[in-house]
C-alpha cells in the first residue's frame, strides 16, 4: 500500500543517515545536467545490500546496478521539461494531507498523536515529514504523468493474468491484517421533474447559441463546472476516458460545432462544442448544468439504505440485496463483494465505518459523495496469500503494471541516447 511504502522510505532515509558510514560528498554522475550525488548512490546501495536479490553479487556489481537504476530514473524525469508536465503545489499538498489523514485513520489515532509518533520514531517534525512526503509524492506524480502520456493503460488478457500469477505467485506480497468487505451503493439521483426542468434551460441556451449568442459569454454566465471561466475548455482527452454518452455526442460533431440537443451524463446536462481532434482523442468545451437532487430525493434513498442495513443481515441476504439494488456496477453482480484488503489499503472514506465492524456485521448507511453505502465485514484474517479466485483484479493490476513497466523501460533505453550522461564515480 502506498501509505506505508512512503513512510517506510522516509524511515529508511533517516535511519541510514544515522547508521551508514560518514563519507565525503561528491557527484557520482550527471544526467541531462542534473547530478546524482554520491550520498544518494550509497544510500540506495546500502538499502539494496539488505535485499534478497542482491545475494551473490559483488559490491562493484551492486553499485553499478544501483547507479544504472538512478540514471534511468533521472532520464525518465528529464521528460518533465520535454513534455511540459506541470504539477501544482496545491495538488501535492492535498495528497500529502490525504496521506497523513489516511495513515492516522488506519492506526485509529488522531493527527496530533501521529505527529508525536513521527517525532519519536523518525526524529522529524511534522513540517519536515511533510516536506519529505511532498518530495516523494511530487516525483511519483511526475512519473505517473510521463507513464500515462507515453505508455497509457495496458490491459492484460485473462491468459496473461493467469500466466503472470503462475510465474510470480511465490514472490507476490502477502497481505496482513486483512478484511473481506462487501457493500451496497445507492446513488442519490434527482427526480424527473428536476431533470426535465434543467434540460429545458439547456435547450434554451442552445437556442441562444443558434441565434448567435457568444459561447464564452454563455459559458461564464451559466456553466456549473470549474472550467466556466476558460470557456468550458476541457483540453484534449484520450478516447475511452470520457463518459460514453458525452463521447458519442462528440463523434457526431465537426470541429467548431456545438451539440443540437443537451447531452445527459451523471453530472447533469451538457452542451458540447468540439474544438479539435487528434488520432488518440478530442478537445472539447462544454456548458454544464448540474441536476442536483433535492432533500426529499436524499431522504428517500437514506430510508432504503437503512432498511437494507437492518434486513440484509446474513451473507446470503446481503449478496442478494446487492445484486438487486446496488448501483455499483463493478461489484453488484458479485453480490457487493469488494474483495480482500489490508486495513490500511481501504479508500479513506471507507476506513472509519468499516473499522467499527465485527465480522458478520453491517454498517449503518454512510453518505459518501453522492451515494449512501451500507458496508458488511464478511471476514478478517491476520495473514493471507493472494489467490486468483479471491484477488483476480489485484493480480490483473500487478500484471498490467508489469507490462506497462516493461514498455516504459524500453522507452527509457531509447531516451538514454537522447541525453548527456557523464559517470564520474568509477570506484
Amino acid at each position: 500500500m502506498k501509505l506505508f511504502k512512503i513512510i517506510g522510505c522516509v524511515f529508511v532515509f533517516v535511519s541510514l543517515g544515522v547508521s551508514a558510514p560518514e563519507l565525503m560528498e561528491a557527484v557520482a554522475a550527471v544526467v541531462d545536467g542534473k547530478p546524482i550525488m554520491r550520498s544518494e548512490l550509497l544510500e540506495n546501495f546500502y538499502r539494496y545490500q539488505s535485499m534478497p536479490e542482491s545475494a551473490g553479487k559483488s559490491e562493484a556489481e551492486l553499485k553499478k546496478e544501483v547507479l544504472d537504476k538512478l540514471i534511468d530514473d533521472k532520464v525518465l524525469l528529464s521528460r518533465i521539461d520535454r513534455d511540459s508536465i506541470k504539477i501544482s503545489e496545491s495538488e501535492v499538498d492535498q495528497r500529502v494531507t490525504t496521506h497523513l489523514t489516511n495513515l492516522a485513520a488506519s492506526q485509529h489515532i488522531d493527527l496530533g498523536t501521529l505527529e508525536r509518533a513521527i517525532r519519536a520514531q523518525l526524529g522529524l517534525s511534522m513540517a519536515q515529514y511533510r516536506d519529505q512526503l511532498a518530495k516523494q509524492i511530487r516525483e511519483h506524480l511526475y512519473i505517473t504523468r510521463i507513464r500515462q502520456l507515453h505508455v497509457g493503460a495496458l490491459n492484460p488478457t485473462n491468459k496473461e493474468v493467469i500466466e503472470f500469477f503462475n510465474t510470480y505467485k511465490d514472490s507476490l506480497p502477502r497481505q496482513y491484517n486483512c478484511i473481506l468487505v462487501s457493500h451496497i451503493q445507492l446513488d442519490i439521483s434527482p427526480n424527473k421533474k428536476t431533470i426535465d426542468s434543467v434540460k429545458a434551460i439547456a435547450e434554451a441556451l442552445i437556442d441562444s447559441l443558434d441565434h448567435g449568442m457568444n459561447w464564452e459569454v454563455l459559458t461564464k454566465r451559466h456553466s456549473q463546472d470549474s472550467t466556466a471561466d476558460k470557456g468550458g475548455d476541457l483540453g484534449y482527452i484520450r478516447k475511452g476516458l470520457l463518459d460514453p454518452e458525452y463521447e458519442r455526442a462528440t463523434a457526431r460533431l465537426n470541429n467548431g460545432q456545438h451539440s443540437e440537443t443537451p447531452v445527459k451524463t451523471s453530472l447533469g446536462w451538457h452542451i458540447i462544442k468540439v474544438i479539435g481532434r487528434r488520432e488518440d482523442g478530442v478537445r472539447t468545451a462544454h456548458i454544464l448544468l448540474r441536476t442536483i437532487p433535492t432533500a426529499a430525493d436524499s431522504a428517500k434513498v437514506l430510508a432504503q439504505a437503512d432498511s437494507l442495513s437492518k434486513v440484509a443481515n446474513t451473507k446470503e441476504l446481503f449478496a442478494a440485496s446487492a445484486k438487486k439494488f446496488s448501483q455499483d456496477k463493478s461489484s453488484n453482480h458479485l453480490g457487493g463483494r469488494l474483495g480482500w484488503f489490508q486495513r490500511n489499503e481501504l479508500d479513506s472514506a471507507y476506513i472509519a465505518p468499516v473499522s467499527r465492524l465485527q465480522a458478520g456485521e453491517n454498517s449503518e448507511p454512510i453518505l459518501i459523495e453522492n451515494a449512501y453505502h451500507v458496508f458488511r465485514l464478511d471476514d478478517e484474517r491476520q495473514v493471507r496469500e493472494l489467490s486468483l479466485e479471491d484477488d483476480y483484479e489485484k493480480i490483473r493490476s500487478f500484471a498490467a503494471n508489469r507490462k506497462e513497466t516493461e514498455k516504459l523501460n524500453e522507452l527509457v533505453k531509447k531516451w538514454r541516447e537522447e541525453v548527456l550522461i557523464e559517470i564520474r564515480m568509477t570506484e
